[in-house]
């Protein structure tokens, strides 16, 4: 089933902080043999929940296809493979496929957005099949969950960075579902942040080691005195 939409005006308690899209689907009134549209509600497509939960869509959609939210399919207009949603997806009531300009696209009800809200640290690690990261990634968690506050998303990544320094960019930032350009930024502001600490420590030591020269020196010309 392909859904109509219609840009909507954003709803204050809708955890988007920008404008939604609302869907309808099109039904025949019995009784006059009119199309009406009825409303579907709020949904999101891949790249706006991704935005939602501060993960890339990339990582998003590899969760959607290891919960079989959504398959590879293959498009005869375009020519080529989509992600859309599987039929079973649908009846469960988690989204739509949606027909827009430039064909068939994702839309996730606010049923799938609960569903991964509550779990979607542990459906990322298992949807990562690189077993190091996967050992990163738990380790990450019980670290978070001994936490008063959990880690923020740079939090995370500075943890992977001192914890597990081997893991490469891209598996450890695809493990916490950010972009591999963000993990390599987080990564330099940690090198320089570290090399500016190390250097005034340095400055520091150097400092207190003249004042001790200069205080033996006193010392010993009072001596001499």
């Amino acid at each position: 089933m392909f859904l109509q939409c219609v840009l909507a005006h954003h709803l204050d308690d809708y955890p988007l902080k920008e404008s939604y899209m609302k869907y309808f689907k099109t039904v025949t009134d019995l009784e006059t043999g009119k199309l009406r549209k009825i409303s579907i509600g709020e949904h999101l497509t891949v790249s706006e929940a991704a935005i939602h939960f501060g993960v890339t869509r990339d990582s998003l959609m590899k969760v959607l296809l290891h919960l079989r939210i959504c398959h590879k399919e293959w498009d005869k207009v375009a020519g080529q493979h989509r992600h859309l949603m599987c039929d079973e997806a649908v009846k469960k009531g988690l989204g739509f496929r949606a027909l827009g300009e430039h064909g068939p696209y994702v839309v996730l009800s606010p049923s799938a957005i609960s569903l991964l809200k509550d779990d979607l640290p542990a459906f990322l690690m298992a949807a990562t099949r690189h077993k190091p990261t996967q050992k990163a990634l738990m380790e990450l968690e019980q670290q978070d969950k001994q936490l008063r506050e959990p880690l923020d998303v740079e939090g995370k990544v500075r943890w992977l960075i001192d914890h597990h320094p081997n893991l490469s960019i891209r598996k450890a930032a695809g493990g916490i579902g950010v972009s591999e350009s963000y993990f390599s930024r987080m990564m330099k502001k940690q090198r320089d942040q570290r090399s500016y600490l190390e250097q005034r420590l340095k400055e520091d030591c150097s400092a207190a080691s003249e004042m001790v020269l200069v205080h033996e020196k006193q010392e010993d010309v009072q001596i001499a005195a």
